[in-house]
């Protein structure tokens, strides 16, 4: 536990350089629980970005996957200062991260303050490419 005292500190430090920056005050951190290495760390930077993507756990998960050159991040773990809405959950499973802690309960994880999306599928017969492309990627291994 006294190497998650270290990473928990260095999310307070990314999340006060955020409130400093008058950025929502969420830092994360991405470690390697094998070797007690940090891979990335990042603050929110959405308002200064004018990116609604900019949550410091998908910048972290950008620095990790650039830094290692790699798409997926299996075996490490993630901190970050607010427990992750569902955007960030869902890039957090797509990363192959196994392990998040979080300092502080999420009381909006679903941002019930935007008005509900409406999703619709359209009538389409043509090929599918995403089909294609995986068969294709079968094919080759």
């Amino acid at each position: 536990m006294n190497k998650l005292a270290n990473f928990i500190k260095i999310v307070l430090r990314q999340s006060h350089k955020a409130l400093e920056k008058r950025e929502i005050p969420v830092g994360s951190v991405i470690f390697d629980p094998t070797t007690g290495k940090i891979v990335a760390k990042a603050h929110n930077r959405e308002l200064s970005l004018k990116d609604p993507f900019a949550h410091s756990e998908i910048l972290c998960i950008r620095k990790a996957c650039k830094k290692l050159n790699q798409k997926r991040l299996d075996g490490l773990s993630l901190i970050s200062y607010l427990e992750p809405c569902d955007m960030c959950r869902e890039v957090i499973k797509s990363a192959r991260i196994k392990k998040v802690y979080f300092l502080f309960k999420n009381k909006n994880p679903k941002r019930k303050t935007v008005a509900k999306t409406q999703y619709k599928k359209v009538l389409f017969e043509e090929e599918n490419l995403i089909k294609e492309f995986f068969k294709m990627r079968r094919a080759n291994n």
